[in-house]
C-alpha cells in the first residue's frame, strides 16, 4: 500500500511541476504581449484565449489533485477538535469518501465534456484567428482523477491503518491551526 501512495505523491508532485511551468508560461506570455502591444505596436494574437482556456484551467484542475494529497482544503474543524479521536476520524472518512463520490461526478461530467469537445474540435475566435481549445477540456477529468484516487486512497489507508505514503502537510497543518 505504501507503494501506492508514493506513486500517487509522484503524480501530484508531477501535477505541481506542470502548474508551476503554466504559471511561468502564462507570465512570460502575459509579459510578452504588454511589451509587444505597448512597445511595438503588436501584441501577440490569441493571449486572452490561450491564458483563459489552457493556462488557467490547467492550473487550477491539476492543482486541485496537490491540494488534496497535502490536506489543503478549506475545513473547519472548530467543534470536531474537541470531540474524542475515534469521532474525528470517522468524520474524516466520511468525508473523504463523500469526496470521492462528488468529485467523481466531475471527473464523469468533465470527461463527457472532453470527448464533445474533441469530437467537434472546439475552438475560440480572438480578432480574426480561430485557436484551438478543445485540448484544455481534458485538465478537468484528469486533475478531477487524481484527486478522487488520493481521496480514495486516503480513506483505505485510514480505515486499514496502513502507512499511506502520501506527502501530506499534516505536521505543518496542525502548527499553523494551534
Amino acid at each position: 500500500m505504501f507503494l501506492i501512495g508514493r506513486f500517487l505523491s509522484s503524480l501530484s508532485k508531477l501535477s505541481s511541476l506542470i502548474g508551476t511551468i503554466c504559471v511561468i508560461l502564462m507570465m512570460l506570455h502575459v509579459t510578452a504581449d504588454v511589451i509587444g502591444r505597448y512597445f511595438f505596436n503588436a501584441p501577440l494574437p490569441g493571449t486572452i484565449v490561450v491564458v483563459a482556456n489552457y493556462y488557467m484551467v490547467v492550473l487550477v484542475f491539476l492543482a486541485i489533485g496537490v491540494a488534496e494529497e497535502q490536506r489543503a482544503h478549506i475545513s473547519v474543524e472548530f467543534v470536531t477538535d474537541m470531540m474524542p479521536e475515534r469521532v474525528q476520524t470517522g468524520f474524516s472518512v466520511f468525508s473523504s469518501a463523500l469526496t470521492v463520490v462528488v468529485i467523481s461526478a466531475l471527473m464523469v461530467a468533465g470527461y463527457t465534456e472532453a470527448m464533445k469537445k474533441t469530437n467537434i474540435g472546439a475552438t475560440m475566435e480572438q480578432g480574426s484567428q480561430m485557436i484551438e481549445v478543445w485540448q484544455s477540456y481534458w485538465a478537468i477529468p484528469v486533475g478531477a482523477g487524481l484527486m478522487v484516487l488520493i481521496a480514495a486512497y486516503r480513506v483505505i489507508t485510514t480505515l486499514t491503518g496502513l502507512r499511506s505514503g502520501l506527502n501530506e502537510t499534516g505536521i505543518d497543518a496542525e502548527f499553523i491551526n494551534d
